[in-house]
């Protein structure tokens, strides 16, 4: 181990998450305030998007730490689970205590369930992770749940976290729906360079570290292989504290970076960046457009309601002069 080499306490670099470690950029603050005002203050659902490695298990770990929020995290692992499967295993998350053989049966307690958790003051939240693998069956399920309410506020916020194929799904004619009701959108964009390196110290120095092993034009050789993904930045790292430490080094340069980079994924062409662009901005407008709808039709709402208590008023006039 290179740990006393380097006169580390622990990997500095591991890719399993660790609080200790825990660094949010400007665009995470960002993203994470973003997606805590639409599951607190807003009806509906609310979708974080990103590239795989960009830090999407992180937010999710720091959201569900919230004193406020009650949140189930469910992992879609089968892409072809069907809805009772599907209702049974947030049966079993939930602590329902009972597998159901039916839909009917089980909207019936999880709507008690939920009833429960509001009379409590406990917001339900489903985290609903690698959302693009879901099947249209299940999404449409998923979306349904969240339309459970009481008192005209709805008991139960979806969370889907998912890759840039999930934006393609919800922009396809049968899913134009499912994406009337995401009210927050958040796309999780990677690491500046700047913010590579504050993100390699930081990392280091919960580690234990006394000096910076990394020179800033290693740095500059971590940013260009990584292209600021959180995950590859901490393999990249790790790989060349491992060579540096076979190699005898106290530190580590752009040459030893450079020996990093036959073994990771070379840079995506201009085509595949603007394919993102455009998924994102479809979305964002969408929810942009049906926002801006709710906000033309409550003063109208409330002018039809004042037209018709004038109205009322009128009529009672009226009835009260012939009356006289």
């Amino acid at each position: 181990m290179y740990l006393s080499h380097y006169q580390l306490n622990k990997e500095p670099f591991s890719i399993s998450p660790d609080p200790q470690f825990l660094w949010l950029s400007e665009k995470h603050q960002r993203a994470f305030e973003t997606l805590k005002e639409g599951i607190l203050e807003r009806d509906g659902c609310v979708m974080l998007a990103g590239d795989i490695g960009t830090g999407k298990t992180t937010l999710i770990k720091r959201l569900v730490k919230l004193d406020d929020v009650a949140a189930i995290f469910v992992t879609i692992n089968d892409p072809d689970l069907n809805a009772l499967d599907f209702f049974n295993m947030l049966a079993s998350e939930f602590q329902m205590g009972r597998q159901f053989a039916g839909k009917d049966e089980f909207i019936a307690s999880f709507k008690h369930f939920l009833l429960n958790a509001f009379s409590s003051y406990k917001k339900v939240l489903i985290i609903i992770d690698e959302a693009q693998r879901l099947n249209p069956e299940i999404l449409q399920e998923i979306v349904g749940l969240s339309h459970l309410q009481m008192a005209g506020r709805k008991l139960l916020k979806v969370f889907f976290v998912g890759q840039l194929e999930f934006n393609a799904m919800l922009m396809r004619a049968e899913n134009r729906g499912v994406l009337q009701d995401i009210t927050a959108h958040y796309y999780l964009e990677p690491l500046s360079e700047q913010e590579t390196k504050l993100y390699i110290v930081h990392r280091l120095k919960m580690a234990g570290a006394r000096r910076q092993m990394f020179t800033s034009e290693a740095v500059k050789e971590i940013f260009s292989l990584s292209k600021g993904y959180p995950r590859l930045i901490n393999v990249i790292c790790d790989s060349a504290l491992r060579n540096g430490y076979n190699a005898g080094l106290s530190r580590i340069d752009a040459k030893v970076i450079q020996q990093c980079r036959p073994d990771f994924p070379v840079e995506s062409g201009p085509d595949e960046g603007l394919e993102k662009e455009n998924l994102v901005a479809g979305v964002e407008a969408t929810i942009e457009a049906r926002q801006h709808q709710i906000a033309e039709a409550a003063p109208q709402t409330y002018r039809g309601f004042i037209m018709l208590a004038a109205a009322i008023v009128i009529v009672g006039l009226v009835l009260w002069v012939l009356l006289w």
